[in-house]
């Protein structure tokens, strides 16, 4: 076994080693070995997927762990979900950028993880003193799939009290482009000079 293959073990044993599943994600097909049981406490999708009803979830066992391939999904954001809903907080990423939060909440909306997310989500998208126009409207977009309306206006807020250029770059972005709506304005309206901030 090559040093890579040794790094590789490492990480699919990492999240859970009597694991019966391993999950296969994205195109580099990153192993990340789980046990099914937290993945359908935590998540419907998944429970469905993972069911009696589906060949994925027959003769499961940790001692031959069932493949799942899941190619067009976000390795890092799946680990870092696996890792909240094992309550492995002793290998959680602590630290995780603005646009890995967006990824998260993608993975979150699509397999219905909201509510198993709900106290993490809450932590990650507490961000202050940011001013980068993109981060803020990653956090932006990652509470509106997180369904967190609180955070989603706070957000919007900071982003526009803080910038009056166009937001053209925004909808440039691959990933912002699908989730905001398509009537997202690219020019700024105005704003109030009592609102903005003391510069």
């Amino acid at each position: 076994m090559s040093s890579d293959d040794g790094k590789k073990l490492d990480f699919v044993k990492a999240i859970a080693s009597d694991g019966d599943v391993i999950l296969v994600v994205g195109e580099q097909k990153v192993e990340l070995r789980v046990h099914s049981q937290c993945l359908m406490s935590a998540s419907k999708v998944f429970g469905a997927m993972l069911g009696p009803n589906w060949s994925e979830g027959q003769n499961l066992s940790k001692n031959s762990p069932k493949e799942i391939p899941l190619i067009e999904d976000d390795a890092k954001a799946l680990y870092t979900i696996c890792c909240v809903v094992h309550h492995r907080n002793d290998i959680l990423p602590e630290r995780i950028s603005p646009r890995e939060l967006l990824q998260i909440a993608i993975e979150a909306d699509k397999y219905d993880l909201r509510t198993a997310l709900l106290f993490a989500k809450a932590q990650w998208l507490q961000r202050k003193n940011i001013t980068d126009m993109m981060e803020l409207a990653y956090l932006m977009a990652a509470a509106f799939l997180f369904d967190d309306m609180d955070m989603f206006i706070e957000h919007s807020q900071a982003l526009i009290l803080q910038h009056q250029n166009s937001y053209i770059e925004l909808l440039a972005d691959s990933t912002l482009s699908q989730i905001l709506p398509p009537n997202t304005p690219c020019e700024p309206r105005p704003i109030s000079r009592r609102l903005r901030p003391n510069r």
